[in-house]
């Protein structure tokens, strides 16, 4: 097991830098700062995840996606199904008293929150990257954060993930890796975000 942190990002966090916070179109440094911390061994995320993001309409995420130096990005969590039995367990768990539309929702096989929860249980390592706010209060919905504190799992925002690792114009800080990049993301200067040549 990995000695330092690592860190799985939700599908709302890619999607929604993507098309708001992080266009590629205006911030690609964004986009090279994320794929840096992944050859750095640090940041990844799982295949339900990627199912989730080439979902919709072909975007610039679908070509993010597909990129060369991202392809141990999105991690297999089907090993971790033995956590989603424990998590299932704690949805379904009348105490919690989560209307069925809920446990429904959260524990459908094909959505990412559960297995995400799941594969930071059963690596150790991991914290996730969420836009989801803690509501144990609420019975209409399981959100991220309060499911994954049922495994100990830890959660962290972005601007908090990006305060921590991200120096002047999202280089990538605070790092110790044997490895030599050619610029904060390890792509040459003549190749853009997606590999293509400029």
């Amino acid at each position: 097991m990995p000695s330092r942190t690592r860190y799985l990002f939700d599908s709302d966090v890619l999607i929604t830098s993507a098309r708001l916070h992080y266009s590629p179109s205006y911030c690609q440094a964004f986009w090279d700062w994320l794929t840096a911390g992944h050859q750095a061994g640090i940041f990844f995320s799982i295949d339900k995840v990627k199912e989730e993001l080439l979902d919709g309409d072909d975007d610039p995420l679908s070509q993010w996606i597909d990129t060369e130096r991202l392809k141990d990005f999105f991690q297999t969590s089907l090993p971790s199904i033995g956590q989603w039995k424990v998590l299932s367990a704690f949805a379904n768990d009348p105490v919690r008293n989560y209307k069925t539309s809920a446990k429904n929702k959260f524990l459908d096989v094909d959505k990412a929150d559960a297995w995400l929860i799941s594969h930071s249980a059963h690596n150790g390592d991991f914290v996730i990257v969420t836009n989801e706010v803690s509501r144990p209060e609420a019975k209409a919905d399981i959100k991220l954060p309060d499911a994954a504190a049922w495994l100990g799992v830890k959660t962290i925002k972005l601007h908090d993930l990006l305060n921590k690792y991200a120096g002047h114009n999202f280089t990538l800080s605070n790092i110790s890796t044997t490895s030599t990049a050619k610029n904060s993301a390890g792509l040459s200067n003549s190749t853009d975000l997606f590999g293509h040549a400029l």
